[in-house]
């Protein structure tokens, strides 16, 4: 043994070189050699070094014949590579460190593992046992040394190589009472995040369906695919000892990922003799830079997945993936694009299948398609810049004769638009546009709307501007444009069905940006001549105040009808550290306001609020048919790490059921509880349409007690326990 002694170095010192070399160094505040037995005794915060091991003692001898080392009293040996802290009451060591028996034990592997045996032995560096051993990753407090689940066994073998624990007549406790046995058991070791071998389990009480045991199982197939059962074990309740058997398969491919949820389950409370689900999730990354992805998802009856909530709110796969997940709809979509900043390739289909009973309403589309092909260019020669687009939809309802919506319908808009902006001399800008659109429409199953539709449609535009801007001494910057604009457009009259989406819109994905104009009607042809300009003033300490003042002319009226008029608009703004405001007013031409928009943003010290009203009134110097007054108001706010309350309120007064206040409130690690409140609740029918509330307390023994209540208006409502 190659043995340095220091009696005045400090044990840093020591420490610091002990990690280069492989000879052990030995620290303590006396030593005594017999020369006569070859035996060193040190004494007095004694410390040896070896290779990343680190043992702490009051006393230790070494036997040097023999090569042996025997510490008795209380002794601390430290894994400094894996972290793990070995405490013990005797022991004996080779001078490596990887070679001992300890007596009296309490381990601590890796910072989260904890035991305690009656004998730990180590043997040729690898493999490490004990005997008569206890094992928890709960954390035991002074107050109860009973954590909240532990596995106690007749012996325990750690292969560091494997890096698996392995049980020999290993009984599994629950806050102290045996719940089950086992003569043989395999988990991983800490820090492993992924090996074959039991899961943490879970215990949950529910009104519904009684108290049920989780114990998932996770087998690892490969370096990139794995599968977990899990068994859901019933105490006490009248559904059978396993009535349901959950399942997960995940896969990652160099091109993507999949993952398969599922379950089947055999109970009473409905007629059918299996009941079942399946989800699987796909995304993929394909040659030439597109990109798949997928959804399936289907379940035996409407009710099973409110039942036994499967998911308890994840909303993401495995890989980030979002996972749209509805207790009232399932929804089943396909997905492939391709994005590039001068074109856009895209093709979705959606099933929606609804699990609402069956005399439910249903007002929505039971499968979707939309596909587009949109693209940017340029023609060498020409001025000015492309735009393309040809999108292909298609709304199907299959859902009976409960579904309000009984006509499919499909269509294809193709638009072609060109358009340039040219510098003139005094400051001048010359734009110019011209496009051509063509419609084709396809209705069925409406006897009121005509089955077969093609329109076509042209647009051509041309505006002189005049664009102004001063910066004065005292740092007011004005800005001024005045304009003259020309429009052409080329109506085609055709009749569709207003419905929810964008198979009613003339542009449907917005690539030709045609809200621009507001009178813009694909049904009515337009000439028209707008005349005005734009002011802003931009003051140092944030403020903007300014508006716009615009006369349209339109030519093509009948004498009689609206020939125009004159649209002033006024505008405020403020812009500061944290603070967003702006607000506008609308008048027409007889100075009647008809519209009005504001919007409120505050961001600090944890205190969000974001604020928004608009109210549109029908008028023709507007151009609008339909009248809107809706005001939005959200408020969160972060009290302390631990707290944060948020709220929201939408109010509109022109839609039926569409006003509602949501609110909720989070508490996290209060001393050792943790709540979440949230509910929403229907202003225009007058009661919750939900409300959730859980509480968390952290036990002493270990692990926590969740108490829930689940109730949706539209679903079962549920109170339990869970563990």
């Amino acid at each position: 043994m190659a043995l340095a002694l220091c009696l005045v170095a400090p044990p840093p010192a020591l420490a610091q070189s002990a990690p280069g070399t492989s000879q052990t160094f030995m620290v303590s505040d006396s030593v005594h050699f017999d020369r006569a037995t070859q035996i060193i005794e040190a004494r007095g915060n004694v410390e040896i070094f070896h290779e990343g091991q680190r043992l702490r003692a009051d006393s230790v001898i070494y036997d040097g014949p023999a090569d042996r080392v025997t510490v008795t009293g209380q002794i601390l040996l430290q894994d400094m590579a894996s972290g793990s802290i070995t405490r013990a009451d005797f022991a004996e060591l080779d001078t490596s460190l990887q070679n001992f028996i300890l007596v009296t034990v309490r381990h601590l592997m890796k910072d989260q593992l904890q035991m305690a045996a009656r004998e730990m032995e180590r043997r040729d560096g690898r493999y490490t046992q004990w005997r008569s051993m206890v094992a928890s990753y709960c954390e035991v407090c002074e107050e109860s040394q009973t954590p909240l689940w532990e596995i106690r066994a007749r012996s325990a073998t750690h292969d560091q190589l494997l890096q698996r624990v392995y049980f020999r007549n290993a009984q599994f406790r629950l806050a102290g009472v045996p719940v089950a046995y086992t003569p043989y058991l395999s988990i991983p070791e800490p820090g492993v995040t992924r090996a074959t071998g039991f899961v943490r389990a879970t215990l949950q009480t529910s009104s519904i369906t009684g108290t049920t045991l989780r114990t998932p199982y996770f087998i690892v197939i490969n370096d990139h695919s794995d599968l977990t059962l899990t068994p859901r074990f019933s105490i006490g309740g009248s559904q059978g000892v396993i009535n349901t058997l959950e399942g997960r398969y995940r896969q990652s491919l160099a091109y993507g990922d999949l993952e398969i949820n599922g379950a089947i389950t055999r109970d009473t409370l409905t007629d059918a003799a299996n009941r079942g689900y399946l989800f699987a999730n796909g995304n993929f990354s394909l040659p030439s830079g597109f990109d798949l992805s997928f959804q399936l998802q289907s379940v035996s009856d409407r009710s099973y997945l409110t039942t036994y909530n499967f998911y308890n709110g994840r909303t993401t796969t495995f890989n980030g993936n979002i996972l749209n997940f509805d207790t009232t709809t399932l929804v089943s979509n396909l997905s492939l694009n391709r994005i590039r900043p001068d074109e856009i390739i895209q093709l979705n289909a959606t099933v929606l299948d609804t699990l609402q009973p069956p005399t439910t309403t249903t007002d929505h589309p039971s499968h979707l398609v939309l596909a587009e092909y949109a693209r940017w260019f340029n023609i060498p020669g020409l001025p000015g810049n492309f735009v393309f687009s040809s999108v292909g939809q298609a709304d199907y309802n299959e859902y009976g004769p409960t579904n309000a919506r009984q006509r499919d319908i499909a269509r294809v808009f193709t638009g072609l638009q060109w358009r340039n902006s040219q510098k003139l001399d005094h400051g001048f800008v010359l734009d110019t546009e011209a496009a051509a659109f063509s419609d084709v429409y396809r209705i069925r199953d409406d006897a009121t709307l005509p089955p077969d539709q093609t329109t076509t449609n042209t647009l051509g535009v041309v505006t002189l501007r005049w664009p102004w801007e001063r910066t004065t001494h005292g740092g007011l910057r004005h800005t001024i444009e005045p304009f003259v604009r020309q429009i052409a457009f080329g109506g085609d009259p055709i009749s569709v069905p207003t419905v929810d989406g964008t198979i009613d819109n003339f542009d449907p994905n917005g690539r030709f940006d045609l809200n621009r104009f507001r009178r813009i009607d694909r049904n009515r042809d337009l000439n028209s001549t707008e005349i005005g300009f734009d002011y802003m003033t931009y003051f140092p300490n944030g403020w903007a105040a300014g508006g716009r003042v615009e006369t349209d002319y339109l030519w093509n009226t009948a004498p009689g009808q609206y020939r125009g008029g004159t649209l002033y608009t006024a505008r405020l703004s403020y812009r500061s550290d944290g603070l967003i405001f702006d607000a506008s007013r609308a008048f027409n031409s007889g100075l009647f306001p008809v519209s009005d928009r504001l919007s409120l943003s505050y961001t600090r010290d944890g205190l969000s609020v974001t604020t928004s009203y608009s109210r549109i009134g029908v008028d023709p110097d507007l151009a609008t048919s339909s009248r809107t007054n809706l005001l939005s108001l959200g408020v969160a706010w972060a009290a302390s790490e631990a707290v944060t309350v948020r709220s929201n309120l939408t109010r509109d007064i022109e839609a039926a059921d569409a006003s509602f206040w949501s609110s909720g409130l989070d508490l996290v690690d209060i001393g050792d509880w943790s709540s979440t409140l949230s509910a929403n609740y229907s202003i225009d029918d007058g009661e919750f349409d939900r409300q959730d509330f859980t509480l968390s307390r952290a036990l002493d023994w270990g692990g926590d007690v969740n108490v829930f209540y689940r109730f949706n208006r539209k679903e079962q409502r549920s109170v339990g326990v869970a563990l």
